[in-house]
């Protein structure tokens, strides 16, 4: 009995089996390139049949099948499982005659075969996966040409197996490059609404944080580590007098600062960028407004810096304080005038004891005199008697006067009008001409300016002034009084000079204090308050009374008041010397 051969598996049958998978060729379709190789092997080898025959683990499938209605068989009934064992073309001219055939069903049964060519179909690293072969029903021979034909067209079915691999696989890389594109196009739709919808969170924080920096109540000014202004809001914009949109790219410290103080204020920010100095101490400065006023703000300043952290600029947070200042100036002077005033009604109350209980018991003391004696006197004791009477009440209707007009003082304003020195010194002259009659004196005026002052506190001053120069002098020696002006830096000087007695020179603060007097009432008349106002009416003007003196050398009474006060020079400035 009979059986048929099998043919050996190839050494390498694992790793071919292997490459015939990964060609996806296995119980695919019918595709006209394949079977248009197959034609034409069979039309060149001049057979009915020509596959392409791929040959699996228990089987031999057919990728094209051209004369053949099977589309697979047996593997061990495979002649194309011996033609892979070879990387020639296999021949068998007459199967009945080949031992290894005679007995397969494929010969001894339908379709017959008697014919058998096959080419090996080699891939890649050399596997044979199976073959293109031509099969005939009668014996026959092939010439050399088509041996070579038949090899060239196995290479050919390869080619289309490797391209179809390739077109798969560009295939494939199409599909996924489709799949990534649809996921990245779903990926960008979700990134682009949560971008979206954070850009609306940042959005809203952002036009909260502009709705806080614009109506913030501080100033707030974002500068450059030039000091070039990047953004200022509402109320920096209002302190400063200008529009809102003309601050960025401004020079903070040429548009804010008085030309004196820009250096030392451009030295003191770059201390804040540099971190030189604390950024977060709070600290004052000026800012110079649009109409040239010069403000008072008080300064908390935050250095801004990158994503690298380096330094941007600072944030200057500030509050305007200057009516502040103002305010605690005003109380401040309050205070103290109230101390003044309560150091005034001391002394009030202690002249009021003292000083006008002596008049006043004068005058009741002669007066019961004269009640006592009017029988008895003569008429020069009664006279004597009257005259201490009256003198009495001429020196407290004085005091009096005097009093209130330092009561007074406190409660008036002074009221700033052009006044003409000259002119005032000669109504001072006008109002003092007994007292200069009774003591010759001579008075000389240098020619004076028109000032900006309160006519009727001046002339007060000027009388009180004046005055003591004439009251002051040396027994026997008329007094002489010199009145002139002068510019000392920033001040206008107006002087008294006398060759009086003079004051020693720790007595020369003492003097403008209230009721203090150097001399016995008997001595030298007088109140102690003249030069007290004097120095209050000094200071209602924004300037101050001194002394230079010397004991019998004379003194100096000055008024030096601020040079912006002048006006001019009057048109008829007076030099005048009056003598009794």
């Amino acid at each position: 009995m009979t059986s048929t051969i099998a043919a050996p598996l190839p050494p390498d049958e694992h790793e071919r089996l292997q490459a015939l998978q990964a060609c996806r060729l296995l119980d695919t379709p019918p595709e006209p390139a394949f079977d248009d190789l197959a034609r034409i092997a069979s039309q060149l080898c001049g057979t009915p049949i020509a596959l392409v025959s791929l040959v699996d683990q228990d089987r031999q499938w057919f990728k094209s099948h051209i004369g053949l209605d099977a589309t697979e068989t047996p593997r061990e009934q495979a002649f194309c499982a011996h033609a892979i064992l070879q990387n020639e073309v296999l021949v068998v001219p007459d199967a009945t005659m080949d031992a290894r055939f005679r007995d397969n069903p494929l010969v001894t049964g339908g379709p017959g075969i008697r014919f058998y060519a096959g080419a090996p179909l080699e891939v890649a690293d050399g596997r044979r996966i199976g073959t293109l072969c031509v099969i005939d029903t009668v014996a026959h021979e092939l010439g050399a040409a088509q041996r070579e034909a038949l090899a060239a067209l196995a290479r050919q079915v390869v080619a289309q197996i490797e391209l179809r691999l390739h077109v798969s696989e560009l295939q494939a890389a199409h599909a996924r490059q489709s799949l990534f594109e649809r996921q990245l196009q779903r990926f960008n739709a979700e990134m682009k609404a949560l971008v979206d919808h954070r850009t609306a969170e940042l959005k809203a924080e952002r036009d909260r944080a502009e709705l806080y920096f614009d109506i913030a109540g501080n100033m707030m000014v974002v500068a450059d580590n030039d000091g070039r202004i990047v953004r200022a809001n509402r109320m920096a914009a209002e302190v400063l007098g200008r529009p809102g949109s003309s601050l960025p790219g401004r020079d903070w410290f040429e548009l804010c600062f008085p030309e004196n103080e820009r250096a030392d204020a451009r030295a003191f920010f770059a201390q804040l960028v540099s971190g030189d100095r604390d950024a977060a101490r709070r600290f004052r400065g000026h800012v110079l407004t649009a109409d040239g006023e010069l403000r008072v703000v008080s300064w908390h300043t935050t250095r801004l810096h990158d994503e690298q952290g380096a330094t941007t600029g600072l944030l200057g947070v500030g509050e305007d304080i200057t009516s502040r200042l103002q305010a605690e100036e005003h109380l401040r002077r309050t205070l103290a005038e109230l101390e003044r005033s309560n150091i005034a009604l001391q002394q009030f109350v202690h002249v009021a004891s003292h000083d006008l209980r002596e008049p006043i018991n004068s005058i009741l003391n002669f007066a019961k005199l004269l009640r006592r004696d009017a029988n008895e006197a003569d008429a020069t004791r009664r006279e004597r008697y009257v005259d201490f009477i009256v003198r009495g009440g001429e020196r407290l209707r004085t005091l009096v006067d005097d009093l209130l007009a330092f009561v007074r003082l406190d409660a008036t304003e002074a009221r700033m009008d052009a006044v003409n020195l000259a002119e005032l010194v000669e109504d001072t002259r006008q109002s003092l001409a007994a007292a200069i009659g009774r003591s010759g004196a001579t008075i000389r005026v240098t020619p004076l300016p028109v000032i900006r002052g309160d006519r009727s506190l001046l002339g007060l001053l000027l009388q009180n002034v004046i005055d003591n120069a004439l009251k002051f002098h040396a027994p026997g020696k008329p007094p002489e009084v010199d009145i002139a002006y002068a510019v000392v830096g920033d001040e206008l000087h107006l002087s008294v000079r006398d060759k009086g007695i003079g004051i020693a020179p720790e007595f020369q603060e003492r003097i403008f204090e209230a009721f203090q007097r150097l001399h016995a009432q008997a001595e030298y008349e007088g109140t102690g308050l003249g030069l007290a106002l004097s120095r209050r009416i000094a200071d209602m003007h924004h300037g101050r009374i001194f002394v230079e003196s010397q004991p019998d050398a004379g003194s100096r009474f000055v008024l030096a008041l601020p040079a912006s006060c002048r006006i001019g020079i009057a048109s008829h400035a007076m030099q005048r010397t009056e003598i009794a």
